[in-house]
């Protein structure tokens, strides 16, 4: 057996090093495609009064933030997009100058334009997240057709319960002929909405509510009258 000299070791372990060096190689970069920002972290619902379940103001929760759209530069297109934001497969309309109510919070966005093929909001263009010269008498809404994507989940969907606040109410006489005495203290109960003058139904009433009533009026207390009389 021949002896092997340093230099021979040397001569091998440098083939070997370069071998190994060109196996490894230096890391190349990651083809993974990269996360596109799309509607992750952002919520939708539909608002305001009065208005069917498909149908309403937008309003998007960014940030931990609710937030609402303007109408500046609002299309149909850009209704596309957000109904199918909120599970709706298209909208029908859309509707400008806060048909459904004002708004509160920020205003999210902005001259928003939209093709409608886009699978996001935030793939059209806009001034940019909060960066607005409106006003919520300008919050835009959206009429979505009344048909759900199929599988899509209604967590990104949540349906606002309307607080009605009433500040006017009236007694209506329920007897209409002679001369009726002032002030009308027994009447048919009516609240004013934003659509004009609505009776309130009986169902769950009680003498609580005739108090509360009898004191919006000015009345001290209440009195129990006739129910028959009404129906």
């Amino acid at each position: 057996m021949r002896p092997v000299s340093v230099w021979q070791w040397s001569l091998w372990g440098l083939l070997l090093c370069l071998l190994c060096s060109s196996c490894l190689g230096s890391p190349s970069p990651s083809t993974a495609p990269e996360k596109r920002a799309g509607s992750q972290g952002l919520r939708f619902r539909l608002a305001g009064f009065p208005r069917k379940p498909f149908e309403g103001r937008v309003e998007i929760q960014r940030a931990g933030e609710w937030g609402t759209i303007c109408d500046d530069d609002f299309t149909l297109q850009a209704a596309h997009v957000l109904c199918r934001e909120l599970g709706f497969t298209e909208a029908t309309g859309w509707t400008h100058s806060a048909k459904y109510g004002p708004g509160t919070g920020r205003i999210w966005l902005d001259n928003l334009s939209c093709s409608g093929t886009e699978r996001s909001v935030t793939e059209c263009a806009s001034r940019g997240w909060g960066n607005s010269d409106c006003t919520h008498d300008e919050d835009a809404g959206v009429i979505c057709k009344d048909e759900r994507l199929p599988g899509f989940s209604d967590s990104n969907v949540i349906e606002v319960e309307h607080h009605l606040q009433v500040e006017e109410v009236r007694l209506r006489p329920a007897v209409g002929r002679g001369r009726r005495p002032l002030p009308v203290t027994e009447g048919l109960v009516e609240v004013r909405l934003p659509d004009g003058w609505s009776q309130v139904c009986d169902k769950g009433w009680s003498a609580h509510n005739s108090h509360v009533v009898c004191g919006m009026l000015g009345f001290p207390s209440e009195k129990r009258v006739n129910v028959a009389f009404y129906r």
